[in-house]
C-alpha cells in the first residue's frame, strides 16, 4: 500500500499542490494608500511648483541662486490620482458606490485598484492593485515594479530591480517574455519596446534598462532646431560644470539647478537703429572709407599698410550678415519656455579687450507676467581671426575655442550646439567656425587685397597688399603731402583737422609718436557718422588726384 501511495497518490497530490502553491504565491491583497492620495492643503502640483521656483529665481538672482525642486511621495501620488480621476471622477470619493470608489476601472472579469509610488533611496517602487473575479470568487494580487533611477543632464537611466506578481518575483521572466512576444508578434521584445519608445530612449533587455538621451529627448519635443540648440547649450554648461544635483532625500525626489553660476549681468552691446547697415551699398561705402587708414598706416609701418576694424564697425558688419536669421531686429530666437516665460537669444556681437577677440551671444529668460523679472547670461566664445585661402577665394575665418558663461566654462566641442542658434546660414563652415566667405571679394570691391590679419591694440588689423609698382617710401612721401593739403580744410569736421595737424607734428618731431597720432586720428574718424567718414575719404581722394599716385595705383586695383 505504501508503494502504491508513493507512485500514485503523491504525484496526484503534487499536481494538485502546484496550482495551489502558485495561487498562494500570486495572491497578495493590497490596500490603497489613501493618505498618499490625500492633499494636506500644502501640496503643490509639479507645474505650479516649477512656476513658483522659476518666479522666485527670476525676481532676484545672483551667482549663488539656484532653482530647487522637490517632489515628495505624496505629491507624486497626487499626480497619479489626477490621472485616475480623469478616468473615474468618483475614485476614492466616500459617497460613491463601492465599485466606483475602490476601482479606477471595474470590468466583469477584473478591477484595477490604481497604482502608487514609493521613494526609497535611489529606487522608485510602483505598486498596482488588481482584483480578478472568477465564479463569485475575488482573487487579489498586485504588481510591484522597482526601478533604480539615475539621472543627469546627459541621460536618464531606469534599471529594473524587481518585478513581482503577488509574492512571486518574476524579474527572471524576461527571457520567457521575449520568447512569448516573438512567438505571437514575430518581433523580439527589444525591437517591440524600442519601437514604442520611438527613438527617444533605448531599451536593453540584457541589462533590463531603459536609457533616455536628454538631448535626443529635447530635440524630439522641440521642432525648431534653433530653440532646441538654445536649451541644449544651457544644459551643456549645466552638465560639464556639475550644476545639477538630483536624487532621493528623505522620501522626496529633489533637484537643484545652480543656474546662477552662469549669470552674466554685464550690459549687452546693442546697435542703435541709426548704426545698423541696411543695404549692400552702405556696406561697401563703409569698407571704402577704411581706405583712409590704409594711407595713414603707411606712415607708421615698414611692411604692408593696414586697415583696422574697431568693435563698432565689426558689429555693424556682423549684424548685417545675420539680417536674414533675425526673428526681430537684434533678436536671433525668441522661444516660449514652459507657459509663462520666454527665452531670447540676441544677435552675437564682438568685443576686443586685452587683445582677446571674443564672440558674445546674450541670452535672457523673462517672465511674461512680470517682465522686470529676468535672468541674463552671455555666452562668450574666445576666438582667433585668421585668413584662409581656398580654391574659391579668401575667407575671413573666426576660429572658435572655449566658451564661458558667468563663472563656468565649456569646451569647444559644444560650440556646434551654440552656433545652431544662428540658424541656416552660410556664416558657419564645416569645421564649426564663423566665416565670412570670399572676404577678399568684398574688400576688393572697395579697392583692397587682404594679405594677413592680426589683433593689435584691441583692434582687428587687416594687412593690405600694395600695387606691384609702388614703393613704400614713395607712398609715405605722397601721404605726407596729402596731409599738408588737408590741414586747415574748413570743410572737414574740426576734430579731424586737429588730428591731421597732430600727425603732421609727430612726423616732424624727432620725439614724436606718429603711430599714436595715427591711432588717435582713426579713433576720431570712427566717432563720425557714415556721411562724415565718407566726406573725409573723398577729401583724401581729391588730394591724391593732385599727387603722383592715385588710390588705384597704390592698391593695384580699380575702385568701382
Amino acid at each position: 500500500m505504501k508503494f502504491l501511495f508513493k507512485i500514485i497518490v503523491i504525484p496526484i497530490l503534487s499536481i494538485i499542490a502546484i496550482p495551489l502553491i502558485m495561487a498562494a504565491l500570486l495572491y497578495k491583497s493590497v490596500e490603497i494608500p489613501v493618505d498618499d492620495f490625500t492633499s494636506d492643503g500644502n501640496t503643490v502640483l509639479i507645474a505650479d511648483m516649477i512656476n513658483e521656483e522659476v518666479d522666485t529665481f527670476l525676481e532676484s538672482n545672483d551667482t549663488d541662486s539656484a532653482i530647487e525642486l522637490g517632489i515628495s511621495q505624496n505629491e507624486a501620488n497626487l499626480m497619479l490620482k489626477e490621472t485616475f480621476l480623469g478616468m473615474n471622477p468618483n475614485y476614492l470619493v466616500d459617497s460613491a458606490t463601492d465599485d466606483e470608489k475602490n476601482y479606477v476601472m471595474k470590468e466583469p472579469m477584473y478591477g484595477y485598484q490604481g497604482s502608487w509610488v514609493r521613494f526609497e533611496e535611489s529606487k522608485v517602487e510602483i505598486e498596482s492593485g488588481i482584483h480578478l473575479f472568477m465564479s463569485g470568487i475575488t482573487f487579489k494580487t498586485r504588481l510591484l515594479i522597482t526601478f533604480e533611477l539615475e539621472a543627469n543632464t546627459d541621460e536618464i537611466v531606469l534599471t529594473l530591480d524587481k518585478l513581482t506578481i503577488g509574492n512571486l518575483p518574476l524579474a527572471w521572466a524576461f527571457g520567457a517574455a521575449d520568447w512569448a512576444v516573438s512567438t505571437i508578434t514575430g518581433n523580439d521584445l527589444e525591437e517591440m519596446i524600442n519601437g514604442q519608445l520611438n527613438g527617444m530612449a533605448e531599451f536593453d533587455p540584457t541589462k533590463r534598462e531603459i536609457r533616455v538621451d536628454v538631448q535626443t529627448l529635447v530635440d524630439s519635443q522641440i521642432e525648431n532646431s534653433e530653440q532646441a540648440a538654445l536649451i541644449n547649450s544651457l544644459m551643456a554648461f549645466v552638465d560639464e560644470n556639475e550644476l545639477l544635483e538630483i536624487g532621493f532625500n528623505d522620501g522626496s525626489f529633489d533637484a537643484s539647478l545652480a543656474l546662477g553660476k552662469t549669470k552674466d549681468s554685464d550690459p549687452a552691446f546693442e546697435l542703435t537703429p541709426a548704426q545698423k547697415i541696411t543695404t549692400d551699398q552702405q556696406l561697401q561705402d563703409i569698407l571704402e572709407s577704411k581706405a583712409t587708414s590704409i594711407l595713414l598706416s603707411s606712415l607708421t609701418t615698414d611692411t604692408d599698410p593696414y586697415i583696422e576694424f574697431r568693435e563698432l564697425t565689426l558689429n555693424r558688419v556682423l549684424d548685417y550678415m545675420l539680417k536674414d536669421q533675425q526673428q526681430a531686429p537684434g533678436i536671433l530666437i525668441e522661444s516660449p519656455l514652459l507657459e509663462d516665460y520666454t527665452m531670447t537669444a540676441y544677435v552675437p556681437y564682438i568685443t576686443m579687450t586685452d587683445n582677446l577677440f571674443v564672440v558674445n551671444i546674450p541670452l535672457k529668460i523673462v517672465s511674461i507676467l512680470e517682465p522686470t523679472h529676468s535672468f541674463q547670461t552671455i555666452i562668450k566664445i574666445d576666438a582667433l581671426p585668421t585668413i584662409v585661402t581656398t580654391t574659391e577665394g579668401t575667407d575671413l575665418v573666426i576660429v572658435l575655442n572655449e566658451l564661458t558663461a558667468g563663472e563656468v566654462t565649456l569646451t569647444e566641442e559644444h560650440v556646434g550646439n551654440v552656433l545652431t542658434m544662428l540658424g541656416d546660414t552660410d556664416l558657419i563652415n564645416e569645421d564649426g567656425n564663423l566665416v565670412i566667405r570670399n572676404f577678399d571679394e568684398q574688400m576688393s570691391q572697395a579697392g583692397m587685397t587682404i594679405n594677413a590679419v592680426a589683433m593689435v591694440n584691441n583692434k582687428l588689423r587687416l594687412y593690405v597688399g600694395l600695387g606691384d609698382t609702388i614703393l613704400l617710401g614713395d607712398l609715405q612721401d605722397t601721404i605726407s603731402d596729402v596731409l599738408d593739403g588737408l590741414s586747415g580744410d574748413t570743410d572737414l569736421p574740426p576734430e579731424i583737422v586737429d588730428s591731421v595737424d597732430d600727425i603732421i607734428a609727430s612726423l616732424s618731431d624727432p620725439a614724436g609718436d606718429p603711430e599714436q597720432a595715427v591711432e588717435a586720428f582713426m579713433d576720431t574718424l570712427e566717432g563720425l557718422d557714415d556721411a562724415e567718414q565718407e566726406e573725409v575719404f573723398d577729401a583724401l581722394l581729391l588730394e591724391l588726384e593732385d599727387s603722383s599716385l592715385t588710390l588705384e595705383d597704390i592698391l593695384g586695383l580699380t575702385l568701382p
